[in-house]
């Protein structure tokens, strides 16, 4: 039997461990001052605000929008464009935005660009042209850059009697959300290879891999259909993917939302949390690597543009597909 020690209390999310850093989904350019726009631009980029909010779309993609109209239009409701391209964002009906009569109309356009937008996998981590040209597929796409402190200025004009208007570099801290348990003590002695029973299937883990999963369990609150995941599993065959830690019995994927689609919302907070989790306890834990959000942490790497480094599938997965990608489980490897 594995061992484990019992914590007496739980931390708030105001004194878990762990490290601040800017939040992906704020701008994150410093209000300058006025934008200077004319009121003609103004109201449209107020209507392109508005219809955003609705959607609750975050504010850098907000930010994003507004830069993106302005590259394609001036924020004017254009009756031409090259080719049939029309309106605010410049959508071509011939490519199935719409009619003419709706690309043309605001809110309809604004609508049409979130709802692209927000399926791009990873957009908040995306430089701002790069996220733009993902939609909008121009011929220069780095010129959406330059509108980055007018989009920013004009944002704080007509979205700032919004309440979930928020400045530049707004900092998020890991932990928020459900409590979550003290940190676990660190594993002691315990037999290598896959010799213990997979509490999460019929197959088989290491000693380390049921040690920590015995301390999620009581961190997450369950680890079926618990506070922060839905569902877990570890031991596995991967004919596909020999080289996986899976039927080793080293390796748990994590759920906390939906199999096979993007996390988003409660899932996406749950699922961060849980990977810093594991991060902040990776010693004690015997944890290996961290897989989430087309991110892969590992143990004793420095972090690179973010929560570790990009994760490019290994030659093995598509990293851009919510399985591939690990957008919809965090994989966990350990040591041992």
């Amino acid at each position: 039997m594995v061992a484990f020690v019992s914590v007496s209390f739980l931390m708030t999310p105001a004194s878990v461990p762990g490290r601040c850093q800017p939040d992906p989904a704020a701008v994150p350019i410093d209000v300058a001052g006025p934008s200077g726009l004319t009121s003609e631009q103004q109201s449209n980029a107020a209507v392109i605000v508005a219809t955003g909010r609705e959607l609750a779309v975050p504010e850098r993609g907000l930010w994003i929008a507004l830069a993106t109209a302005l590259q394609e239009s001036g924020l004017r409701n254009l009756d031409y464009g090259d080719r049939d391209s029309l309106g605010l964002f410049q959508q071509r009906p011939s490519q199935g935005w719409g009619t003419p009569d709706q690309v043309r109309q605001p809110r309809y356009a604004a609508t049409q660009f979130f709802q692209r937008l927000l399926v791009v996998p990873a957009w908040t981590e995306m430089p701002l042209w790069q996220a733009a040209q993902a939609i909008q597929r121009s011929a220069f796409p780095t010129a959406y850059a330059k509108w980055e402190q007018a989009a920013a200025d004009l944002l704080a004009e007509v979205g700032s009697s919004g309440s979930r208007f928020s400045t530049a570099r707004t900092a998020t801290c890991s932990g928020g959300g459900l409590p979550i348990t003290a940190s676990p003590a660190p594993l002691t002695g315990g037999s290598s290879g896959c010799i213990e029973d997979d509490p999460t299937t019929n197959g088989c883990v290491t000693t380390a891999t049921r040690y920590a999963l015995l301390e999620a369990e009581r961190a997450f609150g369950g680890l079926r259909r618990g506070a922060l995941i839905r569902s877990a599993g570890c031991h596995a065959q991967r004919p596909t993917n020999p080289t996986s830690d899976h039927p080793l019995g080293k390796g748990c994927d994590f759920f906390p939302g939906d199999a096979g689609r993007f996390a988003k919302g409660g899932d996406l907070d749950n699922g961060w949390r849980a990977a810093e989790w594991f991060r902040t306890n990776a010693e004690a834990l015997q944890v290996s690597y961290v897989i989430w959000q087309g991110r892969i942490w590992t143990r004793g790497v420095a972090d690179r543009n973010g929560w570790g480094r990009p994760y490019t599938g290994g030659g093995v997965y598509d990293a851009s597909d919510p399985v591939g990608g690990h957008y919809d489980h965090l994989h966990v490897s350990f040591v041992r």
